[in-house]
């Protein structure tokens, strides 16, 4: 049996996937849930862990870095084991007690990175510590092999994006930000999340990142369960891409009240028009859609 927790971290991203004793982590949401109102049921990542009796994931997927997907990686170190991470960026070891700055109006896309890699890499240094090993993930990849029944197809941008991040990154790092390249860089930061579509006994679970559907509808497939990218913005998806994939079930890891089109009306249409169901994490009231509090929205599939 394999089922998903799409767990409702208010506006972020973090899934938990188990197949009997296998359990790993799709990011992590962030640093905290944001506003709560009376009868939530956000959650951060690390206490539904708890919560569910999961002590060890084999494996945590950092699709990039965003706050809003990597915020909550330190938390989940200290609730539970972790035996492998997968990231976009890996930089040296001797890097990560390093701080990345930029000057005083740098723009706000180098201003966030470097926010983000003050929460990231004191997290990758605890994961060394408690012995987790590492994969950098840039190139795409067919049938990863994650336990029985269960593989991962990768896909990514053009490995050369991934180079230039790192660089731009690691000087930063070093002392010697290029705040315009930390911008391009920071602009590109949904596109080139690690994308990841499961296959479980002939069943496809699409979990794309933020990655806008743009970047990769050419290579689009049917699947069963999709986690829309970009907490359906209008960027996510357009129609033709909703009625390529048609899944049995769509999720929007969203966070109500944000009042920024996060989920996006039309793309709430195209998925409803062409799905089994559309279901969103949090209490989103969108045309169509029925607010709901939960904890998360949990999807099983049978062998």
């Amino acid at each position: 049996m394999f089922q998903i927790d799409f767990i409702n971290v208010g506006s972020g991203d973090a899934a938990l996937v188990r197949v009997n004793d296998y359990a790993a982590l799709v990011d992590c949401g962030n640093v905290s849930l944001g506003e709560c109102r009376p009868g939530s049921q956000r959650i951060m990542a690390a206490d539904f862990l708890r919560e569910e009796g999961v002590t060890r994931l084999d494996l945590v997927v950092l699709t990039h870095l965003h706050r809003d997907h990597i915020g909550g990686f330190q938390a989940v170190l200290e609730a539970v084991r972790v035996d492998e991470i997968w990231t976009n960026y890996l930089p040296a070891p001797a890097l990560w007690g390093c701080l990345a700055e930029v000057p005083e109006g740098a723009p706000k896309k180098a201003r966030g990175l470097c926010k983000s890699l003050a929460l990231y890499l004191p997290a990758l240094r605890m994961a060394q510590e408690q012995g987790a090993g590492f994969r950098e993930v840039t190139r795409p990849a067919k049938g990863v092999p994650l336990t029985e029944g269960l593989t991962a197809d990768i896909g990514c941008l053009p490995e050369p994006y991934y180079r230039r991040q790192s660089r731009v990154l690691d000087e930063a790092l070093r002392g010697r930000p290029d705040p315009a390249e930390m911008d391009a860089v920071g602009a590109a930061l949904n596109e080139a999340s690690i994308r990841l579509r499961l296959n479980f006994h002939g069943q496809a679970i699409l979990l794309p990142g933020d990655a806008y559907g743009a970047s990769w509808q050419e290579e689009a497939a049917r699947c069963t369960v999709f986690k829309a990218p970009h907490h359906g913005s209008g960027k996510s998806l357009n129609r033709e891409l909703a009625q390529r994939l048609s899944p049995e079930t769509a999720v929007i890891s969203c966070g109500a009240y944000r009042g920024d089109g996060r989920p996006d009306p039309a793309v709430v249409g195209w998925l409803s028009e062409f799905s089994g169901e559309v279901r969103c994490t949090d209490a989103c009231e969108v045309p169509g859609m029925t607010a709901e509090n939960h904890r998360a929205v949990t999807v099983v599939l049978e062998s």
